[in-house]
């Protein structure tokens, strides 16, 4: 898919986008089955993260955000955690045992579920709002696009971290 401004993105680019994912952060971890690839995904990177982390910040994120989809649709005007709209308020613990094949696991699982709710919302859903805790709000709409970003801008760093460690 081309890169476009995420005010571009329609429900319809998203649910692709996130259908994609799942296949593009494999290919981007574990081009082919070797420890040693496995091992470079853990490697923290000049950012101070590795890759793997950054995998488990999009699996994180867009659990929430996906709740905050469920949330706008079925509440009027929430209140979202401001993770939501905010990637500084984000932190995402990862379990020791944590393995990059059950990272790409779950974010198969966890990308395609939040492609299938994208999907399902009725398009007269798209502009409901939602009040953002701390301040501001933010639409349907928009937090299928932060969907998006956030996979983007992970794999793009992700690829950043896996070069420098190499």
């Amino acid at each position: 898919m081309a890169e476009q401004g995420s005010s571009q993105v329609s429900p319809a680019d998203a649910v692709v986008a996130m259908r994609t994912w799942p296949r593009r952060y494999r290919a981007t971890l574990a081009p082919i089955a070797d420890d040693r690839i496995a091992d470079k995904a853990l490697r923290i990177g000049p950012q101070g993260v590795s890759a793997l982390d950054l995998a488990i910040n999009s699996l994180g994120t867009w659990v929430l955000l996906e709740k905050a989809l469920h949330d706008i649709r079925v509440t009027e005007c929430p209140t979202l955690h401001p993770a939501v709209t905010e990637s500084a308020a984000r932190s995402w613990e990862s379990h020791p045992t944590e393995t990059l094949d059950s990272v790409l696991d779950q974010i198969d699982d966890v990308a395609n579920s939040l492609a299938n709710a994208i999907e399902a919302m009725p398009s007269d859903d798209w502009p409901r709002t939602a009040t953002v805790a701390g301040g501001g709000t933010t639409t349907a709409l928009a937090i299928a696009r932060e969907a998006v970003n956030v996979g983007a801008d992970n794999l793009r760093e992700i690829e950043r971290v896996l070069a420098a460690v190499n």
